[in-house]
């Protein structure tokens, strides 16, 4: 081919439009994008990905938050059902970042908190700021899903020993 020749424009149409058969029903909207059913607090992203995989194949979407001004905002936007908080995150989930967020979302919010279980005065110093929920990482790793479950579905003030999920463990 000599490099000196173009090549002739390529001419694009839109695909035509075609109707449906007759007697068909007409093709239904996308369903919309649910609404945020948590949100995870964490900078760490084998957390946050685990915390938001699990939920998306529980049929939850969730929104992540790594930096205190983001977190107050997905918190107080969204008023989720369920936070997540990987204590680790130090700022982000230090006693009087937990205790505003808490303060957020009022009642019908559980704040989930996880933390490695040899650091026991951060695991206390999250139920001290409000979190009903505080667990060590092993724990929390092993029954993620049947958390999600029982928490997405059952309001804070209802009973959780019933359930046998979850609680308030420390080691």
């Amino acid at each position: 081919m000599d490099p000196a020749r173009s090549e002739p424009p390529v001419e694009t149409r839109a695909a035509p439009q075609t109707e449906a058969a007759p007697g068909a029903e007409p093709a239904a909207p996308a369903a919309p994008e649910p609404a945020p059913a948590g949100v995870v607090l964490g900078r760490d992203l084998i957390f946050t990905a685990k915390v938001r995989g699990t939920a998306a194949e529980l049929g939850y979407r969730m929104l992540v938050a790594s930096e205190i001004g983001m977190a107050r905002m997905r918190i107080q936007k969204c008023r989720p059902r369920v936070v997540f908080i990987d204590l680790t995150a130090h700022d982000l989930a230090a006693p009087a970042a937990l205790a505003a967020y808490r303060q957020a979302t009022g009642p019908d919010t559980w704040f989930v908190a996880v933390g490695p279980h040899v650091q026991a005065d951060v695991l206390e110093a999250a139920r001290t700021a409000g979190c009903q929920v505080v667990l060590p990482r092993s724990k929390f790793a092993a029954e993620l899903p049947a958390l999600m479950r029982h928490y997405f579905s059952q309001p804070p003030g209802e009973s959780r020993q019933s359930s046998g999920v979850g609680g308030q463990e420390e080691s």
